[in-house]
């Protein structure tokens, strides 16, 4: 496991997202009462950034064609998406919420 210190737990609050650039992608964090997530800030659809889309619980949706995934486990949850969003598992370490990117 790789994980990556991405962001201070206070940065990351309750139904906001927070997007963070790596070196190879953006991901994009954010928190569901005692859990963090944290998933890939990119459309499998067709590409866009779907972190500035709208967060429903566990549930965004693509401003663009308004594709929805489960943040939690990254399944499409309605069309035009087909394939599953990427997700990552997170931990805690002190103040730091890290990100396993190579999961």
């Amino acid at each position: 496991m790789a994980f990556q210190k991405l962001a201070k737990l206070h940065e990351i609050k309750e139904g906001e997202v927070k997007v963070v650039n790596t070196r190879y992608t953006r991901i994009a964090l954010t928190k569901i009462g005692e859990t963090f997530l944290a998933f890939e800030d990119l459309c499998t659809h067709d590409g866009e950034e779907i972190a500035c889309g709208k967060l429903e619980g566990e549930v965004i949706t693509c401003p663009r064609h308004f594709a929805q995934f489960n943040i939690r486990t990254g399944e499409v949850v309605s069309l035009p998406a087909t394939e599953n969003l990427p997700v990552f598992k997170t931990k805690l370490n002190g103040d730091d919420l890290e990100v396993d990117l190579e999961d």
